[in-house]
């Protein structure tokens, strides 16, 4: 097999999880790593199989592979910098910038960029993907519940690219459009609250779009919860809804009897190297493959304008 040049920005968990798999995944693998911290790049230098690079500019060949896990005020800069170097696949991970950047160049070369919203690889959201007809819902509500910040944050974490709604809001709303398929949709009734950090703690809001009413909440300083949870309520015309989470689909009648428990033993979910969850993995299958289920461009900036419609 020919070998495959791949450049990783930012080696934090997220790139050393990218690089893990990667090297499973690909027999011949040629990796770069970009980071400007000096201790990760010491450490990195003495355990992984890598070039280590603090300087971007010396990278002028094109990669076949661009994996951006750098904080998010870099990601365009970054990925503007991998097309114009000519990388043929540029993966980046959420939540794809901030809300104020200018996204026109990205857009004009949208075919190479794919979008990292990890929870589309989810056993239990492709049974979704697979099993629900869009027409038939009338409500969908998504929620995501979490004890994350106790104390206010440091550095570019309490400001505005960070914050709930971006952080963890942000793959519930790609959910939101993963699975519903809109682009056109109208905001109401939204609260925010910051309680600990500077920025958003808490996010409730309401969305509709295509006669569908959609319910969100977001949450990363309760109490009453141990380890983050999210949870989708997916309502159909007949009065039947589903409940999910991460381990299992549920589909109960009007009368809240339960008709169908569909739970992630059933799905046998199997992957040749596993880190993390099996999502990660099926994530970076997709990155290398045919880019089915990666969120593009286009998706990604759906995301990218509820979340400004709401912190703006």
């Amino acid at each position: 097999m020919k070998e495959k040049s791949i450049v990783i920005y930012g080696f934090g968990r997220m790139g050393l999880t990218h690089y893990a798999i990667l090297n499973q995944l690909i027999d011949n693998i040629d990796v770069t790593i970009v980071d400007l911290d000096k201790k990760v790049n010491f450490i990195a230098k003495k355990n992984v199989r890598a070039k280590i690079e603090a300087d971007n500019n010396k990278l002028k060949n094109a990669f076949d592979i661009a994996i951006i896990c750098t904080p998010p005020m870099y990601h365009v800069p970054t990925v503007n910098y991998c097309l114009k170097r000519g990388d043929k696949t540029i993966f980046v991970e959420k939540p794809f910038g901030g809300v104020n950047e200018d996204y026109s160049f990205i857009e004009e070369h949208s075919d190479r960029v794919k979008i990292g919203f990890v929870m589309r690889f989810l056993p239990v959201i492709n049974w979704l993907k697979e099993n629900l007809v869009v027409d038939d819902i009338i409500k969908f509500k998504g929620s995501y519940f979490s004890n994350s910040i106790v104390k206010k944050p440091k550095g570019w974490r309490n400001g505005n690219y960070s914050g709930v709604c971006n952080e963890m809001g942000s793959h519930i709303i790609d959910l939101s459009v993963y699975l519903l398929g809109f682009k056109e949709f109208q905001i109401s009734n939204k609260k925010i609250k910051s309680i600990v950090s500077d920025t958003d703690d808490i996010v409730t809001f309401n969305l509709e779009t295509n006669s569908i009413l959609c319910e969100f909440h977001f949450d990363w300083v309760n109490k009453n919860y141990r380890k983050p949870v999210f949870n989708l309520e997916i309502t159909l015309k007949d009065g039947n809804y589903y409940r999910v989470d991460q381990q299992k689909v549920e589909l109960f009648d009007k009368d809240g009897e339960l008709l169908t428990k569909i739970t992630a033993v059933d799905f046998a979910a199997t992957v040749p190297y596993y880190l993390r969850g099996v999502e990660f993995t099926r994530q970076m299958q997709d990155v290398i493959s045919k880019q089915e289920t990666l969120a593009s461009v286009e998706e990604a900036l759906i995301t990218r304008r509820i979340i400004k419609n709401i912190l703006g």
